[in-house]
């Protein structure tokens, strides 16, 4: 169920991200690989490591912080990510 949860969200965050002209081209590239990463957790959960799962969480929350003012719709998408990972122990 979390796996679908998640699955959802990204899609919702491509949709959001194919949506916005106003972010920069490294910005998006930051996102579209965060986005990535997080379906490779998805994909091989046990393969990825904590130290791993951690690094992943930690660009998130660096994303939220940075998108939260100017793209409130995308971080909001983001916290949910965070939080359901959260809430699978990643």
């Amino acid at each position: 169920m979390n796996d679908e949860v998640i699955g959802s969200l990204i899609k919702q965050l491509h949709s959001t991200l194919e949506g916005r002209s106003s972010i920069t081209g490294k910005d998006r590239e930051q996102l579209e690989q965060l986005s990535a990463d997080l379906q490779a957790v998805l994909a091989m959960p046990g393969v990825v490591t904590p130290s791993r799962h951690q690094g992943i969480i930690d660009r998130l929350r660096e994303a939220i912080s940075r998108f939260e003012v100017s793209h409130p719709d995308l971080t909001a998408t983001m916290a949910q990510v965070s939080t359901t990972l959260s809430d699978m122990g990643i």
